[in-house]
């Protein structure tokens, strides 16, 4: 009898937050509006959190132990545009920002995120909090980009700590015409 051994994959390409996935949303991030909507001449957020043209942001799973964390650095072209420069995973040093919802919450953020959403993500949360109250709008952005990746690419959202039952909730609930609206901004 032949035996062979195939990996255990519960969906499609990678996994959710995983540094191949940071890399995708580095890409859709500089493809998207937030660029000239966070560069200086829009919200300045390039130039914010005491750092000038630079931002480095962390994103993680909080729910999920041992799951390695990604980065993306975003930093001001010569038009003043806040575009993703690199994403992959994150080898520790400073940053300015660190989002660390649960793996429910980035699957319910994808479809909307304001200010009645900011309590869930603030445990986890590093970065000057006025500076993030005023780019709620941007956030949106960020987490739907997040979100439509998901979904094309068919990620596993699986963690060793995830109530996976109400990930999987989260994930059928997500309205994917909101997302669009989003994104269309």
């Amino acid at each position: 009898m032949l035996l062979v051994l195939l990996p255990t994959v519960f969906a499609g390409q990678g996994a959710l937050l995983d540094p191949a996935f940071a890399e995708a949303l580095c890409t859709a991030w500089t493809e998207s509006t937030l660029p000239a909507d966070l560069g200086r001449s829009g919200s300045e957020w390039i130039d914010s959190a005491g750092s000038f043209g630079s931002q480095t942001v962390v994103v993680g799973r909080r729910d999920c132990s041992g799951f390695q964390k990604v980065q993306l650095v975003i930093e001001a072209d010569e038009a003043g545009h806040a575009v993703c420069t690199s994403g992959g995973a994150f080898a520790g040093g400073s940053y300015q920002w660190k989002f660390e919802p649960t793996t429910e919450q980035w699957a319910d953020f994808t479809d909307g995120f304001g200010p009645t959403k900011m309590p869930g993500i603030m445990s986890g949360f590093v970065g000057p909090y006025p500076t993030a109250a005023a780019n709620i709008s941007n956030f949106e952005v960020f987490f739907a980009l997040a979100g439509q990746i998901a979904l094309t690419r068919d990620v596993d959202w699986s963690c060793a700590g995830a109530d996976m039952d109400d990930v999987r909730d989260e994930i059928e609930d997500i309205d994917r015409a909101d997302m669009r609206e989003i994104l269309g901004r």
